[in-house]
């Protein structure tokens, strides 16, 4: 199944990779044809209202410019917090 790991993808279908792979996004919250697109070239299933990622999908994201890994996310969060926490100090 090459064409999954060698089929071009848009920009839009790439950012709903990213985030099915690091699962920082809600199922409804990912653009619906984006996912089509990726469930068709078996990069994606969705089990259980939950998009994951196939062996061929884990495979593609780890081949991306800059793919994080899970671990990487609780770094991503506490960069979000700490956004957040100076933003809200900046408001008041």
């Amino acid at each position: 199944m090459s064409r999954s790991l060698d089929a071009p993808l848009s920009p839009n279908e790439e950012v709903t990779l990213r985030r099915v792979a690091l699962g920082i996004s809600p199922l409804k919250d990912l653009a619906p044809r984006d996912l089509m697109r990726l469930k068709a070239l078996s990069l994606v299933e969705i089990e259980a209202g939950v998009a994951r990622l196939t062996d061929f999908g884990r495979q593609r994201y780890s081949a991306l410019p800059r793919a994080g890994t899970a671990r990487d996310l609780s770094s991503y969060e506490a960069m979000v917090a700490a956004v957040g926490e100076r933003l809200r100090k900046s408001a008041e």
